[in-house]
């Protein structure tokens, strides 16, 4: 048993899979309700969007995404890097594009130091000479 302090309201509890307390849990699934009811009648909106027709914090439906309790087909959020809107993956396709090209360089780059390595071979043998 360990306790942790809620996120969202900062009480003591006993962890538990959701990461919150009960009073928050059980807020946090009327939350969902009424995004999703939201979200039927609606079709490509932001979280913003969202926050202002629900009341429901945008940190709230944030966190709700990530751990895929809304389908984000239809939500658009914030890319992590630029800040542009997408609709599903953390990075948008510009910011993905620049992060697999800076992998595939880097890669490239330790392989060309690789062979560099491997291409060279130093052998020596010292030996001592002794005076008598």
């Amino acid at each position: 048993m360990t306790l942790k302090n809620c996120p969202d309201c900062g009480k003591l509890f006993v962890d538990n899979a959701s990461g919150m307390c009960p009073e928050c849990y059980r807020l946090e699934e009327e939350a969902e309700y009424k995004i999703g009811e939201y979200l039927r009648k609606h079709d490509k909106v932001s979280i913003q969007e969202i926050h202002e027709a629900t009341g429901v914090k945008e940190k709230t439906i944030l966190r709700m995404i990530k751990r895929g309790r809304i389908v984000t087909g239809s939500v658009s959020y914030a890319c992590d890097s630029c800040g542009a809107p997408i609709y599903e993956g953390r990075l948008c396709s510009e910011c993905s594009q620049s992060f697999t090209s800076q992998v595939k360089q880097s890669y490239e780059k330790d392989q060309r130091a690789k062979e560099q390595r491997d291409g060279i071979r130093m052998y020596s043998k010292e030996k001592e000479e002794k005076k008598y």
